[in-house]
């Protein structure tokens, strides 16, 4: 090969090598801003769907916010009627004070003039009396506090990440949202098991079992029974709810857990609970199955892996 052949190749090569580097800049450029636009994407349809978990949470606060606020009434209108009850106790106290001051004026204190005033103020009952009024405001407190919490628990967005949490726990606070929804139709039936904490968002499953009841005390006409159980199976934690509703027909459940399928009427539902829930759970790292016989009733039956 003379040298001019050999300069030929040379450059050949070097205009093919500048080529080749300037379409793998080209291509990582390209891919770079590609996946610049898949991030962002990514990024705004995860924002997507915690807005639309939050506005399901509300939907369904909203749905219950008129059995919530009973089961926050009743509770505070007995500790009111009470407060009245000690107010008038004080004043009978007041009184009995008063009267055994007017004794010291007597050069001579009697034990009968002590004890007719302290049973004439009907003092012993009083004070039996004003135990049970304070034993009862302060169960009514506790229980608006619980009824608050849950409610607190419930609608807050769910930015703390993944903790672990007590399954059955978490179940019992969301009943105490939902006891007005199902305690005039339903009888109420939980058991529960010795299962381990999960990670993940208490404040998702609590929506998923929210749902749940909810779609069981809707599915009642009358009067039935709802069946809540957790259990430990295999190595995995099993959580059931029954109910004895009017069942479904096997093609409707199929598509149960499809976006924006119901059978309920209109405003008793978005048709995104199921499918939220469905979505949530598969998240934990489980999976949802649902069984239902028409006529009879469904069960929904959540299995979620125990974390090692």
């Amino acid at each position: 090969m003379s040298e001019i052949d050999y300069r030929a190749a040379y450059e050949r090569q070097k205009k093919a090598r500048h080529a080749a580097d300037k379409l793998l800049e080209d291509k990582s450029r390209e891919l770079y801003e590609a996946s610049q636009t898949l991030s962002a994407a990514y990024n705004r349809l995860k924002k997507q769907k915690e807005q639309l978990l939050h506005q399901e949470k509300l939907a369904s606060i909203g749905q219950l916010s008129a059995g919530v606020a009973h089961e926050i009434n009743n509770p505070a209108a007995y500790i009111k009627s009470n407060i009245n009850s000690l107010n008038a106790v004080r004043c009978a106290l007041a009184t009995c004070f008063s009267q055994l001051a007017d004794l010291r004026e007597k050069p001579v204190i009697n034990y009968e003039d002590i004890t007719h005033i302290v049973e004439k103020n009907d003092i012993e009952f009083i004070l039996t009396d004003m135990q049970e009024v304070i034993e009862d405001s302060l169960f009514g407190l506790e229980k608006i506090t619980g009824i608050v919490k849950s409610l607190k628990d419930f609608s807050r967005p769910d930015t703390d990440g993944d903790r672990c949490f007590s399954v059955n726990e978490c179940i019992q606070n969301t009943l105490k949202l939902v006891s007005s929804e199902i305690k005039y139709k339903a009888e109420l039936i939980t058991h529960y098991g010795d299962v381990p904490e999960i990670m993940g968002s208490s404040g998702e499953f609590s929506q998923v079992i929210l749902n749940l009841v909810v779609n069981a005390s809707h599915a009642i006409s009358e009067t039935g029974k709802i069946n809540i159980n957790t259990a430990l199976e295999n190595n995995s934690i099993k959580i059931t709810v029954s109910d004895t509703g009017k069942g479904m027909d096997p093609k409707l459940a199929l598509k149960i857990f499809d976006p924006f399928f119901t059978t309920k009427e209109v405003g008793k539902g978005t048709g995104l609970g199921l499918s939220i829930s469905h979505g949530i759970v598969k998240n934990l790292g489980g999976y949802i199955h649902v069984d239902s016989i028409e006529g009879k009733g469904t069960t929904f039956t959540i299995t979620l892996p125990v974390n090692t």
